[in-house]
């Protein structure tokens, strides 16, 4: 079935109630009782409940704002204590394995059948070594009792947040920056990332106390913070010792389409576990067809998809999405965004920003609409880009990668003759390696340009350890972890939470990862090929021989515009700030009026600004 939308977006006629969002807060005392939190700056993640929970030693205390998507009942309800009262946990995510999970462990005098319940039994019965059998996107707190001591984990992938603030004598903890105590300012190397690259890095190694400021934990860690001795963070995926993820033992395209497709409907099926009705975000291209059409093959008549339009410009591609979603059999629902409903959205967009970035506000405007239809979970095809070779790092790495082995200065000779901007972005490469290749690919500005805004030098991020032995692989690492995780799915989780809806990201199970990472590179090619063989038979004939044409918010033609005010007010903070030079700032956006500036460059300086004002309100 298939209507469009217009003017007030009317509620889906599949679901109801209200947009609501999970968030964990808490707080950890070693010597000093334990302070309850606000559950202000959360709220907005959930408002199905909300509770707290003080810990009977005194030093401990858990928050929590609910979301509920998995079990409706009070037996769903956070913080929740195990059975055997030794575990008290509050928990964001949705582990879609669980009730497999449940089924292997001794315990089973179950009160629910939540996936919270089972992490809180799951962790009392076996511990952190639960979390390798986990599937889904998660994170949490778990405070032990009997052992006087916290647990924190985050999700493989980093597709939930989990932010760390030391204070003297203990540590908070939250789903966001902005719910915790402490300064939001940003430290001089963030600055010069959110230049360099548009967003900030992620950390690798476990911030301790020596830490300052708002920091997160890494993504695939687990850490157990203790009152009297050394805290204890181990990685454990990749699993220690790392895995030497070779090719895996498949010998023919064929076979290699097949064991592709096969693992897409097993995940997809998974990411489906709700008590609630999924829908699926639904543009013109590969990925989110893929997700809605498999949804539908396994979910008959019950999903719905939505697309967001422009009418009339070109960012509208509704008319393929309306095809496809025939093809598919969702209840499709066209959401039609004037620019005056668009731009009323955007500085709501700019503020509902947890951590400077330079991407997303498409996020928000997809979500809030959605969410606005009384949607709570939504499929997105977040990371099929990186897995598969969806980006221009795929195809040029390989190549740039078989000039290592020229002098440095013939190198560059040569880069600069074939194509000056591809050789600016390699200029100062610390290493002519896949990582470091893909990395540069996405560099913005150079050192000569951090240099001139008065910055400090950059400090090029480092990656998740790992032993994957073909380049693709590696190329696919660099680009989730130094593109994917540390922008794109924290972005993804700040703004569709800020609109009330949970987005799943198929593509980013753990086990497809891995497998994309060790398919034999042969059956790989740019452009997704492997994904688009495996997929072919899900789409309408010739649908897939035409070029993506994308959500595109038209974002130079109104900064120049209605969006100047905004971006004026925020420049001149920014000035007033001192993190750059001031001139040098007028410059930048003097070259972006004048068409000689891509507008992502120019607007980080405008989210910049955005933080300096809110520095100065804390």
């Amino acid at each position: 079935m298939v209507g469009s939308t217009g003017g007030a977006l009317p509620a889906c006629s599949r679901c109801s109630g209200g947009p609501l969002m999970c968030g964990l807060i808490g707080e950890i005392r070693f010597q000093d009782p334990a302070r309850p939190l606000p559950l202000d700056p959360l709220r907005h993640r959930g408002t199905d409940a909300e509770g707290s929970w003080p810990s009977a030693d005194g030093h401990c205390w858990l928050g929590h704002t609910r979301l509920a998507i998995q079990d409706l009942s009070i037996a769903g309800a956070q913080p929740i204590t195990s059975h055997c009262g030794r575990f008290t946990l509050v928990f964001n995510g949705e582990i879609y394995n669980h009730l497999e999970v449940r089924a292997g462990l001794r315990f089973q005098d179950w009160r629910g059948h939540s996936d919270t319940e089972t992490l809180v039994e799951g962790l009392a019965q076996r511990g952190p070594a639960l979390l390798l059998e986990l599937r889904g996107m998660f994170a949490f707190a778990a405070y032990d009792a009997e052992q006087q001591q916290l647990l924190l984990g985050r999700d493989r992938l980093g597709i939930k947040p989990l932010y760390l603030s030391w204070q003297e004598g203990g540590l908070c903890f939250a789903s966001e920056r902005r719910a915790l105590l402490g300064s939001l300012e940003l430290s001089p190397q963030a600055i010069s990332q959110m230049l360099a690259w548009g967003h900030l890095s992620s950390p690798v190694e476990f911030p301790g106390p020596q830490s300052r400021g708002i920091v997160s934990l890494p993504a695939g860690m687990v850490v157990r913070i203790n009152r009297h001795r050394p805290h204890d963070p181990v990685r454990y995926w990749p699993p220690q010792p790392r895995p030497d993820w070779s090719p895996l033992p498949i010998v023919s395209a064929s076979r290699a389409c097949g064991f592709l497709r096969e693992q897409l409907e097993e995940t997809v099926q998974q990411h489906l576990l709700a008590d609630v009705p999924v829908a699926c975000f639904l543009s013109s291209g590969l990925d989110s067809g893929i997700l809605t059409a498999l949804a539908c093959r396994l979910q008959p008549g019950r999903i719905a998809s939505f697309t967001v339009a422009f009418p009339g410009t070109p960012e509208d591609e509704g008319q393929l999405a309306r095809q496809m979603a025939r093809h598919c059999g969702s209840e499709h629902h066209e959401l039609r965004l004037s620019d005056d409903q668009a731009l009323a959205w955007l500085e709501a967009g700019l503020l509902a920003q947890d951590v400077p970035s330079a991407d997303g506000l498409n996020t928000y405007l997809v979500s809030r609409a959605v969410a606005g239809q009384g949607i709570k979970v939504a499929f997105s095809g977040l990371g099929a880009d990186e897995m598969f070779g969806g980006y221009p790092s795929h195809r040029l790495v390989p190549w740039l990668r078989h000039l290592v082995r020229l002098p440095p200065r013939l190198r560059l000779g040569l880069l600069q003759a074939l194509s000056p901007r591809l050789a600016a972005k390699l200029q100062d490469l610390p290493h002519w390696d896949s990582s470091h290749l893909a990395l540069a690919l996405r560099r913005w500005g150079k050192d000569h340009d951090l240099a001139a805004a008065g910055v400090e030098e950059l400090i090029w991020p480092e990656l998740p350890p790992q032993r994957i032995t073909q380049a693709w692989g590696q190329i696919s690492w660099a680009e989730l972890f130094g593109y994917g995780e540390s922008m794109l799915l924290r972005d993804s989780d700040a703004l569709s939470m800020a609109s009330g809806l949970e987005l799943r990201v198929p593509f980013l199970d753990h086990r497809l990862v891995e497998i994309a990472l060790r398919m034999p590179q042969r059956f790989q090619s740019p452009g997704k090929g492997l994904l688009r063989a495996a997929c072919a038979d899900l789409f309408p004939p010739g649908y897939l021989d035409r070029p993506k044409q994308g959500f595109v918010l038209p974002m130079a033609r109104w900064m120049r515009g209605p969006l100047q005010g905004l971006c004026s007010f925020r420049l001149k903070s920014l000035q007033a700030r001192g993190w750059l030079d001031p001139v040098w700032i007028t410059q930048q956006w003097q070259a972006f009026e004048a068409g000689q500036l891509n507008w992502p460059r120019a607007w980080s300086l405008v989210v910049l600004g955005e933080f300096a004002l809110r520095e100065q309100k804390r």
